[in-house]
């Protein structure tokens, strides 16, 4: 876990875990990334995790280095001890990652009724595929649901992680710890199932949205084929700055040096009307100036001089940041070797403090009586409560007068706040402090992202918020950390992905960084955030102890890069870039233009290898590890001249994993499981695919009515719920 906070730093001490979480058993079946960092994140909270792997040996250890730093906390079962381990289970894991020749599968349904209280986690490709009809790649399924065609119109691209697998690893654990919480009331177990493609939707399902009277409001989300401000500077370094601040354009031009005079009317915003090239302002003439600076100068100009901005690191660099090291996201084994450990940090605030959740529902979703005070603006913070709502928390959306931004795109606003009811406050005003105070003394969780010091001011501090409720759990989401050299700083999606190596992997080896258009660690701080409060939900049910929940992006976009491992001599390994094509990161494991489109190929075993050599009629090397980039242009020469459907069936007769790299395949509908229509009374009839992305055998989930709201919509009701006149 984190390290704590440096002493003088707050009143409360850090929790290596939440107490009753060690309580818990897990039994691991699972294979591959996602089932990795679900049962390593259950190990670090302290829960008992056993581990039985498959008779002949579990593949990927050999293929993701930090596989053992994953695994390390894990106690090895024998195949004979699986009944007894199971017959004492909380939770067991089953399905993950595909790996040719290797079946270790539990059938779901059988653990359910023969062990009524477990919850049974089950990870597939899709959320209808239960029969395992496709093969769980990352690759493969971010082909299928047109994913690889989200950053460039022209052409494909694989995310600079496996984004699928991270995403449904984040849902593994929302889903599991929901069930677990719903078990104290029913007593019951159930299957809880998360997809790879479910994975990919919480990231992208903003930009899945289709709406039948979409305005620029809803359209104005930054487009395919953008160009983000990526600066070179002097010595072929990289700086990635933000215009999310007011005036930062001017500011920016001072630090730069530009002479040019600032349109009043440009406030340095994305702008739609400036086509992709220049969506986030003139990066030509930026570059034109940038060249004249070292690195280390501009980056200590634009802040100075207000305009958030990070250094373009590779993988792994980052860890050396003091602000990094003062998170404590960076733990080191026994052996010497160090690896990504949690991004949460749990502090103990108050004791016997019981709190039971106001039902009435006889067969209610999971969540239902809990009631949240979302203070956040922008994404990675609203969204946790909303991850919470789609679950049967009541979530109130605590908004400005002045209205929301919507700095993000519209429709990644309304994937932070779906499901949600909202309230305008003037928390500055007295009347507006007390109004605040009476919703917080009610509420069970409170959560915002304000910077260091901004809660204190509004008396949203946790000394001030357990005065009024020691009961109540709150999340505390910053960009760089609550305490450190960069605490203040402002932090945005961008610059992280930037600082934590996701652009410089992205960019392809040789080639300049690449910045994922999507707001990727914002998501994930969000589904990170959920995390940790419904740990302190279990946390205050099991042992009446409220617990307060700090993360950050930093930490959130670190662990995103969980594949990189570092040796006792200093040398990092896992996380490579992507190849100078930009089409994956191993020939075996790739993107191939076709006579007609393009497909995506994981021949993940030398043997599968062997098999694609045979089809393509070329010899390659035995083993798939050395092939390099002589091989990949082989291979891309033979197939360009294949039809696609052609290829793949003689693929698919060689026992070869492969996908068509669909476009937009998620307006056909393509999982049942995920994309929903509902009307707007804004928007007519929308297509949308932003949750819930998780199921349930038994549970209820929560089907929004509503797509969007005006601030302040609900504030009457809410208001005459807590016997305050709306006059007052």
């Amino acid at each position: 876990m984190p390290a704590s906070r440096p002493t003088g730093q707050a009143e409360d001490a850090s929790l290596p875990s939440p107490g009753s979480v060690q309580g818990l058993k897990v039994i691991d079946f699972g294979l591959g990334l996602t089932a990795a960092l679900i049962a390593k994140q259950f190990a670090e909270l302290g829960a008992r995790v056993s581990r039985i792997e498959p008779a002949g040996g579990d593949p990927f250890y050999d293929l993701y280095p930090a596989y053992h730093h994953w695994r390390r906390r894990e106690l090895r079962e024998s195949a004979d001890r699986t009944e007894s381990v199971l017959e004492n289970a909380d939770l067991c894991i089953v399905g993950g990652e595909d790996f040719p020749g290797i079946t270790h599968e539990q059938n779901p349904e059988s653990l359910s009724r023969r062990y009524q209280r477990l919850i049974v986690l089950r990870i597939l490709s899709y959320p209808d595929d239960a029969a395992r009809r496709r093969p769980a790649v990352d690759l493969l399924v971010q082909a299928r649901t047109g994913m690889v065609y989200e950053q460039f119109s022209g052409r494909p691209i694989p995310a600079s992680i496996p984004l699928t697998g991270y995403g449904a690893a984040l849902q593994g654990l929302i889903g599991s710890w929901v069930a677990l919480i719903e078990r104290e009331r029913s007593g019951l177990g159930q299957i809880v199932t998360v997809s790879l493609a479910a994975g990919a939707a919480m990231f992208w399902g903003p930009f899945w949205m289709k709406a039948e009277k979409a305005d620029t409001g809803f359209a104005g989300i930054t487009p395919r084929d953008v160009r983000h401000l990526i600066l070179r500077c002097a010595g072929d370094e990289f700086v990635h700055l933000t215009f999310g601040v007011p005036g930062a354009l001017a500011k920016a031009y001072r630090a730069l040096g530009i002479t040019d005079p600032v349109d009043p009317a440009d406030r340095g915003m994305p702008d739609p009307v400036r086509g992709a090239a220049n969506f986030y302002g003139n990066i030509d003439l930026l570059n034109s100036f940038a060249h004249r600076h070292t690195r280390p100068n501009l980056i200590r100009a634009l802040r100075e001089a207000g305009v958030p901005a990070e250094a373009v690191l590779a993988p792994g660099d980052c860890w050396s940041d003091e602000q990094t090291r003062i998170n404590g996201i960076i733990e080191q084994d026994e052996t010497g070797w160090s690896g990504v450990g949690s991004p949460l940090r749990f502090v103990e605030s108050a004791k016997n403090a019981a709190h039971s959740p106001k039902v009435s529902d006889p067969s209610p979703p999971p969540l239902a009586g809990i009631r949240v005070i979302d203070f956040g603006v922008f994404v990675a913070g609203p969204y946790a409560s909303k991850l919470l709502a789609d679950y049967g928390a009541d979530v109130i959306q605590v908004e400005p007068p002045t209205g929301r931004s919507t700095l993000s795109g519209e429709r990644t606003i309304i994937s932070a706040i779906h499901g949600k009811r909202s309230i305008c406050i003037d928390a500055k005003s007295a009347a507006g402090r007390a109004l605040v105070a009476s919703l917080c003394k009610d509420a069970d969780v409170v959560s915002h992202n304000f910077r260091p010091g901004v809660a204190d001011r509004l008396g949203l501090d946790r000394r001030s918020l357990r005065a009024l409720n020691p009961a109540v759990l709150i999340l505390e989401t910053t960009a760089y950390g609550a305490t450190g050299p960069k605490s203040l700083a402002p932090g945005f999606d961008m610059v992280m992905q930037a600082h934590c190596g996701l652009e410089h992997r992205a960019g392809g080896t040789g080639n300049p960084p690449l910045c994922c258009r999507a707001p990727l660690v914002d998501f994930a701080t969000g589904a990170i955030g959920a995390i940790g409060l419904l740990v302190g939900l279990w946390e205050r049910l099991k042992s009446g102890r409220a617990t307060a929940v700090e993360t950050n992006l930093l930490s959130v976009g670190t662990h995103m890069l969980s594949e990189i491992v570092r040796a006792p001599d200093g040398t990092l390994h896992g996380a490579l870039s992507l190849d100078r094509t930009q089409t994956g990161f191993s020939p075996a494991e790739s993107l191939y233009q076709t006579a007609d489109g393009w497909i995506a190929i994981a021949a993940r075993s030398d043997s599968t290898a062997a098999a694609l050599s045979q089809v393509l009629e070329m010899q390659l090397p035995a083993r798939r590890t050395a092939w390099g980039d002589v091989e990949r242009a082989q291979i891309a020469s033979h197939i360009a001249s294949w039809g696609s459907q052609r290829l793949l069936g003689k693929l698919e007769a060689a026992g070869i994993w492969a996908e068509a790299c669909a476009c937009d395949a998620w307006e056909s509908g393509l999982e049942r499981g995920i994309v929903r229509t509902m009307n707007d009374e804004r928007y007519g009839e929308v297509v949308h695919c932003i949750g819930p992305l998780v199921q349930f055998s038994r549970s209820k989930t929560v089907r929004a009515t509503r797509l969007t709201f005006e601030p302040g919509q609900d504030t009457g009701a809410i208001l005459a719920e807590h016997g305050v006149s709306a006059a007052t």
